[in-house]
């Protein structure tokens, strides 16, 4: 009987998510024009903030890196995951490679950085983007600033 039941209960979560949830950000979150994701949506996929979260867009990065890498390699998950790889990759940090906590919608930064909390999204984000395109710099950034969090941890604020 569990057997049958946590069967029921993948197929049931792998629906939500390819029916629903994937679809809705795939349709609401792109932010075309500038970049990047406006992850401040209702639950009628409109926007009621263009602000960037630079650990929530490094969140959607990874998302749908990994989906290409460990659901489905469809080209659509990678051209998700480029659209804020490539604006991270050029607004999201400082000269010394650490990442900014919020930027406006075009990439200009809110929150300077005091933490390492977007450096660990960014880190993962770029590892999984990397390995999902094969794309060296992608990777490269991953350990910049994975280094950069190793060089903080003793004071990660």
């Amino acid at each position: 009987m569990l057997l049958d039941n946590s069967e029921v209960l993948r197929d049931q979560y792998l629906s939500a998510l390819g029916d629903d949830v994937i679809p809705f950000w795939m349709r609401h979150s792109p932010d075309r024009e500038y970049g990047g994701y406006f992850t401040c949506l209702n639950r009628d996929g409109s926007v009621f903030d263009t602000d960037k979260f630079v650990w929530l867009q490094a969140r959607q990065v990874w998302t749908f890196s990994k989906l290409f890498n460990a659901w489905e390699q469809r080209p659509e998950f990678i051209d998700m995951a480029s659209l804020g790889a490539r604006f991270l990759a050029e607004h999201g940090h400082d000269e010394r490679g650490d990442w900014y906590f919020a930027l406006d919608r075009q990439g200009t930064p809110l929150v300077q950085p005091y933490n390492i909390f977007s450096d660990c999204f960014a880190a993962m984000a770029f590892a999984e983007y990397g390995r999902a395109t094969g794309e060296r710099w992608a990777a490269d950034l991953a350990t910049r600033t994975f280094g950069r969090i190793l060089s903080r941890w003793d004071n990660p604020k």
